[in-house]
């Protein structure tokens, strides 16, 4: 499906691109003299970044990566200043998936 839809897009994106600059050339050799021209690299800029934009998208994954890290915790005895045992805290640690 994704190469369906890749196709369609690069086809679509070379006819704009063909299509506009085939009618600047059709009326610069036409007669028509008058006006700036060299608006001729607009469409190609265009249809290149729509392309570029729809490669981009279908290059990348659909799914998630897995984490990086995980996540382990424990529990550990904490005493005040006195060295009188108050309670317990749980303490959690990131720790790198290998």
């Amino acid at each position: 499906m994704r190469k369906i839809l890749l196709a369609t897009a690069a086809v679509a994106t070379l006819f704009t691109a063909t299509a506009a600059n085939a009618d600047y050339y059709g009326r610069r050799q036409g007669g028509h003299h008058g006006g700036g021209g060299g608006g001729n690299w607009v469409a190609p800029l265009v249809g290149g970044l729509i392309l570029g934009g729809a490669i981009y998208g279908l290059s990348q994954p659909g799914y998630a990566a897995p984490p990086a890290y995980r996540t382990e915790c424990r529990i550990v005895p904490v005493y005040d200043r006195f060295g009188y045992y108050v309670g317990d805290r749980r303490e959690c640690y990131q720790v790198p998936n290998y």
